[in-house]
């Protein structure tokens, strides 16, 4: 894919879909990153990034720890899990940086 075929209003809303799929799938890789997920997607960073924000609200990094927020909101309510436990699950320094990401 060519960077300009990301201003085509069909493909850059398909590119988005791959892209939030993508890092959907792989919350729990502590190496997620943008550069990782244009490669896997097979399209250059400049491109990932001009579909990201074309239709996304935060950065790819903000949302991938909004992601990561909410599957640990549900585990604090579905699991046994201390907080600490899930914050090292879901790739938070540590708990008291969990704790005011998630107050946040």
């Amino acid at each position: 894919m060519n960077d300009q075929v990301v201003d085509d209003a069909e493909v850059a809303p398909a590119l988005l879909r791959a892209v939030m799929d993508y890092i959907e799938a792989r919350l729990l890789d502590p190496d997620l990153n943008p550069r990782g997920i244009a490669a896997a997607l097979n399209v250059s960073v400049r491109t990932f990034y001009r579909a990201f924000g074309q239709g996304a609200t935060s950065s790819v990094m903000g949302y991938v720890r909004e992601r990561r927020l909410a599957r640990a909101r549900a585990e604090l309510a579905s699991t046994r899990l201390t907080v600490s436990e899930i914050a090292a699950r879901w790739h938070f320094a540590d708990g008291s940086h969990f704790v005011k990401a998630y107050k946040k």
